[in-house]
């Protein structure tokens, strides 16, 4: 029985219009309506996140093989199916294909919405995008690839409504205390969120269940976008988000002539066999339709009734030096398992991406083992199609339980930055991308060092044994200082003089930091002014408060005097 195809079937939800109402499209509407809808608005970030990456996979599909127009390239043969049949084998094959890559982005851009042979692609494969078959399931296998004899259980893991559901995440041994549905519903999905939560079930999973197939131990996977710091950009609208993420040509050469291979296109038997084939993936349509687990639903399930599906563990996927994947932040590994490679860094709850900046725009620096993100590069390669263009960059990840045997996802990491994209992508020496870089480094060494100074000196005089009156006036300060920051750089234009709108920020962090400060002192106490004798001198709140003054005006001072010279 096949049910709910996803291709006709609203299940995706959009923001509509200006007034942010949001509706649920099929995939053939979103398609025909990307320039009208604003962005995707799911239950999470981390859904719209998994949702995103899906549509990016059919939109590499299809124009790693038809042009703007819907025409073939004719590098390569396609079946009845619009599925290549052979490779592009000749060097001047493969530049003039990739030539037709970015013309086929730079017409698609100028043209502002997408053409018919997107549809065209989806009817071919209509039979694949069923949430319930007996053959195809969408993102799923059948029932006899999790046949005893297969795994080493007498049966699969059970998944209930209310563990796929991140909005509940209860387990079997701890109760949902604060979930919005009462205990009746937990477990209820409807056809759609079924559709939504599947995709993020796979990309966010964790360690929790314990079925396995065979009898060889192997690392299984906690779902890819578990362990990445995803990031992507942002557009007027949801055509124009698509469009900016859709890394048409891959800035790693290796993949550079490599088919598009999403898991549809194939069957579940054969997904399995891939995962313990120890083939590393090769391109963005495999990668992002990725499987963390063999999920099983029963086609018959009744919707009305408690949701319940069967999974068994999938083999990770290569962490060190994947970079085929665009949408992360890469860490330098200097020691543990992973040493002299990079991996995935994972965004932290209650750190603004800011913090991040020089991770995200500085290039590829050998010497700093700097690893820009891919969507970056992409963003030079296109800057000249798209011109002077406001963006938001996104950052989504998922916290864990910090308990190493179920990592179980907990909590959401998400941010954002307004930014134009000449100044994200002004590289040069003394270009822009390098002095905010600077700038962070500086606002952060205020922070963590002049005033975490401060704050250090008050706990010594208040004989405080925790850490925590410190940690979290730091944390305090970053809140006040986000905002400001954020508008500032979102303020940024590139015809503006660098030298003054960084010492115009230093103007403003100076005012933060210093009211903070004295709002400390205004607070303080007898025993504050009291305090200790430390090295045969008294030290008190007005002594460590001028310190506090003398560093950061020294600080500051010397900061505007290196931007009034034209260095940072």
């Amino acid at each position: 029985m096949s049910r709910f195809n996803l291709i006709d079937e609203p299940w995706i939800s959009v923001i509509v219009n200006e007034k942010g109402q949001t509706e649920e499209v099929s995939l053939r509407s979103l398609f025909k309506n990307a320039h009208i809808y604003k962005r995707i608005a799911g239950d999470t970030e981390t859904q719209d996140f998994a949702v995103l990456r899906v549509l990016l996979a059919i939109l590499h599909t299809v124009f790693s093989r038809f042009n703007a127009s819907g025409k073939p390239y004719g590098f390569f043969e396609l079946d009845e199916r619009y599925k290549p049949t052979s490779i592009i084998e000749d060097d001047e094959d493969l530049d003039e294909y990739i030539d037709a890559l970015y013309q086929t982005w730079k017409a698609l851009w100028n043209t502002g919405c997408f053409p018919a042979i997107v549809d065209a692609y989806l009817e071919k494969w209509y039979d694949r995008f069923y949430l319930l078959d007996e053959k195809y399931p969408f993102f799923q296998v059948i029932e006899a690839d999790l046949a005893t004899e297969n795994i080493n259980k007498k049966a699969p893991s059970a998944v209930f409504g209310k563990n796929i559901n991140r909005l509940i995440s209860e387990s079997g041994n701890k109760v949902a205390l604060f979930s919005p549905r009462t205990a009746e519903d937990k477990s209820l999905l409807s056809k759609s969120e079924c559709a939504r939560w599947l995709l993020t079930f796979q990309g966010y999973t964790g360690l929790s269940d314990k079925v396995m197939f065979g009898n060889d131990k192997y690392k299984a996977s906690k779902g890819w976008l578990f362990d990445i710091g995803g990031i992507y950009i942002e557009g007027n609208n949801l055509f124009e988000t698509l469009m900016l993420n859709l890394v048409l040509h891959h800035p790693e050469s290796q993949y550079s002539d490599t088919q598009q291979k999403p898991c549809w296109e194939y069957s579940s038997t054969e997904m399995i066999q891939y995962y313990f084939s120890g083939v590393d993936y090769d391109n963005l349509a495999g990668l992002y339709t990725n499987w963390s687990r063999a999920i099983y639903i029963d086609p018959n399930t009744d919707f009305e009734k408690s949701f319940e599906c069967h999974i068994v563990k999938l083999p990770e996927i290569k962490h060190s030096d994947n970079f085929l994947e665009p949408m992360t932040i890469w860490q330098y590994n200097e020691r543990g398992p992973s040493q002299a490679t990079h991996t995935p860094r994972k965004h932290q709850v209650n750190q603004s991406v800011w913090r991040s900046f020089g991770l995200i725009s500085l290039p590829d620096s050998y010497e700093d083992k700097q690893r820009q993100p891919g969507i970056i590069i992409w963003m030079r390669t296109i800057r000249p199609f798209i011109g002077d263009y406001d963006l938001t960059l996104r950052a989504v990840s998922m916290k864990d339980d910090g308990n190493a045997t179920s990592w179980v996802p907990v909590d959401e990491a998400t941010d954002q930055l307004s930014i134009n994209d000449l100044i994200l992508t002004d590289i040069e020496r003394d270009g822009w991308v390098p002095r905010i870089s600077t700038t962070v480094e500086e606002t952060k060494g205020v922070v963590e060092r002049t005033f975490r100074k401060l704050l250090t000196g008050i706990k010594e005089i208040r004989n405080i044994d925790s850490n925590l009156f410190v940690s979290e006036e730091v944390k305090k300060m970053y809140f006040l200082i986000d905002q400001p920051f954020n508008q500032w750089l979102s303020g940024l234009r590139f015809g503006d003089s660098p030298d003054d709108r960084i010492f115009e920020w230093r103007e403003t962090l100076k005012k933060i930091v210093l009211r903070q400060a004295e709002q400390l002192v205004k607070n303080a106490g007898p025993r504050d002014y009291t305090g200790i004798v430390d090295n045969g001198k008294v030290k008190n709140i007005a002594t460590v408060y001028n310190s506090f003054i003398f560093f950061l005006n020294r600080e500051l001072k010397a900061k505007e005097g290196a931007c009034g010279s034209g260095e940072t």
